[in-house]
């Protein structure tokens, strides 16, 4: 690749002088001298054109400048947050600017803009929300959301969920053939109450419209229930029952065991047999130890959680053959042994 040398304009200077007193001195032209050089003759004359001074690169003078007071103005509209992102529109600016009676058009604006560097789009804002503390004990924080199913028929079919924060449990379930309203609300809180023996001290959930109705504030007034809402758009809040929805969805929902969407007689058992496996067998990944929502609730871990977790210490310390061989300690000789199957024609 060519490296091209930059001279200063006293060096380009020299040179031009350089070639006219060698041309003299040799009594040769100048093509001569510049290719004995090794300079273009194009340099040469362009050089010689301008007497070896640069051109400026002072930038070039504007006549139609915006005044700065507008500028500022524009600049401002731009960077105020809390405005739409069409009225911070190089459109909605020049709207703007109409109502305060500076008339400008939509590219002049622009023309601004890009030259204080604020033409480029907009960088969408992360969306800053709280996250409730957690519930330290069983039926403290309960939270609760619905899946809607009207993608899969063209009924109305929900499934209405209850999740414990503190364990991780359902505590109520149902399948629902219409949309949700109040009386669910207050039928799902009644079932927590008949099979617990209370009600929950708080219940989170979103702002539908089933959940801000006045029945649902006025029972849960009288039952000394908390209602605690959660910021519009922001699901995270409520991220027990929204990480439920995605394990039963993935499951359940979405497998040969629900069956079809014809006999809608059975879906509340199929729910309530779902929900007493995950309560009981299917381990919390969310949970250090995986433990199962049982044994987080009652705090009493089973015997093949405690062998697990032997095994996992083991694995730690003395390593995978140790963990093994403590795996397969209490597993019997026959057990371990295939049974023979024998092929007919080698009988």
């Amino acid at each position: 690749m060519l490296k091209y040398n930059i001279l200063s304009d006293f060096a380009k200077q020299k040179k031009l002088k350089e070639v006219e007193v060698e041309s003299k001195r040799l009594n040769k032209s100048k093509y001569w001298i510049l290719m004995q050089m090794g300079m273009p003759k194009s340099t040469y004359y362009d050089w010689l054109a301008v007497g070896g001074i640069s051109k400026s690169k002072a930038p070039i003078n504007v006549w139609n400048k915006t005044p700065e007071v507008v500028e500022k103005l524009i600049v401002q509209y731009r960077e105020d947050i809390s405005r739409k992102q069409s009225e911070r529109s190089f459109v909605g600016i020049a709207h703007q600017l109409e109502t305060v009676g500076v008339y400008m058009t939509e590219k002049g604006v622009w023309s601004v803009l890009k030259r204080k560097g604020k033409s480029n789009q907009f960088k969408e804002r992360k969306k800053i929300f709280i996250i409730f503390p957690k519930g330290q004990k069983f039926l403290e924080v309960v939270c609760i959301d619905d899946i809607g199913l009207t993608n899969k028929k063209p009924r109305e079919l929900s499934i209405f969920n209850a999740i414990d924060e503190y364990s991780g449990r359902s505590v109520a379930i149902s399948f629902v053939k219409h949309r949700i309203n109040r009386w669910d609300v207050i039928d799902l809180l009644e079932r927590i109450e008949n099979k617990y023996g209370r009600f929950p001290k708080i219940v989170r959930l979103d702002n539908a419209k089933a959940h801000i109705s006045k029945a649902v504030k006025k029972f849960c007034l009288e039952n000394n229930i908390k209602l605690q809402f959660i910021d519009p758009g922001t699901p995270q809040q409520n991220w027990p029952v929204e990480a439920f929805n995605g394990v039963i969805q993935k499951d359940l929902l979405y497998t040969v065991f629900w069956g079809d969407w014809i006999d809608l007689a059975n879906k509340q058992k199929i729910l309530e047999e779902y929900a007493e496996y995950y309560n009981n067998v299917k381990p919390l990944k969310s949970d250090p130890l995986e433990r199962t929502p049982n044994e987080i609730a009652t705090a009493i871990t089973s015997p093949a959680t405690q062998q697990r977790l032997k095994i996992r210490l083991i694995r730690k310390h003395y390593g995978q053959v140790a963990a093994t061989r403590e795996a397969f300690k209490n597993i019997t000789k026959n057990q371990l042994l295939l049974p023979l199957v024998i092929c007919p024609k080698c009988a």
